[in-house]
């Protein structure tokens, strides 16, 4: 069979990212070993967590670029800057506090937040079906997290909101806003399309229209293309700041950074 020219730079961008998880294995036990008795093991478990799912994202792009799915794809990259604008807003703070308390926020943070959608959503369904109660969310969050007792409703919310989309751009933005005459960083290019796909998640009619205008210019092959190579990049950046966090503690990870810096750098370029 004749591999048309999109199969072909689908399949060089696998071989990229091929290269990058085979150094992935090679760095992974002396990471794991790293996060259980190293000093910022919160911090590490967390930056190991985010190299899963940024992997586990990227994979499924690919496979759905593979099978020309241009709709789901879109849906999972905007999944996929997300959790990088999270990873960055810890890898930034972790960078600056050398300390595990960007990881402990994170982590009690998304507990709480967690909890207190559930609680609401309960209550609206509760109210609808005509059997509501008088235990507020807040109360029931405390009942089902303990630590969470000590807090008022306050400073719940405060704590639940701290991971929040607009809060972590506003983080982000003071900390690479380029100078005059500096080029845009990567992560700031990227945020527009945020914002640009959410109508593929949550099913508004702009959705369609978008791939209408994509088909109608013949341009949906280099879209998903576009798509893969970027989320080849996001994921390895994920994986290339971990590891140099890590450099700083143990220098046995300045090689594989080097290496995954090389590829991330390649992966950057045309296929």
């Amino acid at each position: 069979m004749i591999e048309d020219k999109f199969e072909h730079d689908i399949r060089l961008v696998r071989e990229r990212d091929s290269e990058i998880h085979r150094t992935v294995e090679e760095f992974m036990p002396l990471a794991l070993e790293f996060a259980e008795q190293g000093p910022i093991r919160k911090t590490s478990r967390v930056f190991l967590s985010f190299i899963a799912s940024t992997e586990f994202i990227k994979n499924g792009i690919f496979d759905l670029a593979e099978t020309e799915n241009v709709y789901a794809a879109k849906i999972l990259f905007r999944s996929l800057i997300e959790h990088d604008l999270r990873f960055q807003y810890l890898w930034f703070r972790a960078s600056e506090e050398k300390s595990d308390a960007a990881a402990e926020d994170y982590l009690k943070s998304g507990r709480f937040k967690e909890a207190l959608q559930v609680a609401k959503s309960w209550k609206r369904v509760a109210k609808i079906l005509g059997r509501e109660s008088s235990l507020t969310p807040h109360d029931a969050l405390k009942d089902v997290i303990k630590d969470a007792a000590g807090y008022s409703s306050k400073e719940i919310d405060e704590r639940a909101s701290q991971f929040e989309y607009a809060r972590i751009i506003e983080y982000i933005f003071e900390k690479l806003k380029p100078r005059k005459g500096e080029d845009i960083p990567f992560l700031l290019k990227i945020l527009p399309a945020y914002s640009d796909l959410s109508c593929f998640v949550h099913g508004a009619a702009g959705a369609m229209s978008i791939l209408g205008t994509l088909e109608g210019k013949g341009e949906l092959p280099a879209d998903l293309l576009k798509t893969a190579e970027l989320a080849l990049q996001m994921a390895g950046s994920v994986k290339l700041f971990s590891l140099l966090t890590f450099c700083q503690y143990d220098k046995k990870f300045r090689s594989p950074y080097l290496k995954i810096d090389k590829l991330v750098r390649l992966a950057g370029r045309p296929a």
